[in-house]
């Protein structure tokens, strides 16, 4: 099994809001549907400049993506964005 990286970028975006409020067992890879996907979350940045990658990997078809999940402001404007 070779790793893709996914170019569904606004379903691995939903994915990756999904994972907010639910676990990852109940969430579904983009690319074949499959739930669980592995969650990794690297914090980076400072003062109004924090923010997190979410990276996300389907241990059944290899796909991922990371999504960057900025904190630059009130929570109403955070921004969601996936890997090109």
């Amino acid at each position: 099994m070779g790793a893709i990286r996914s170019g569904k970028r606004e379903e691995w975006v939903s994915a990756a809001e999904r994972l907010v409020c639910e676990s990852a067992d109940h969430v579904e890879c983009p690319e074949c549907k499959s739930p669980g996907l592995q969650v990794r979350d690297v914090e980076y940045g400072w003062g109004t400049r924090k923010g997190v990658e979410r990276y996300l990997i389907c241990s059944n078809c290899g796909a991922y993506n990371a999504v960057t999940m900025r904190h630059a402001g009130p929570l109403a404007e955070t921004s969601l964005m996936a890997a090109e």
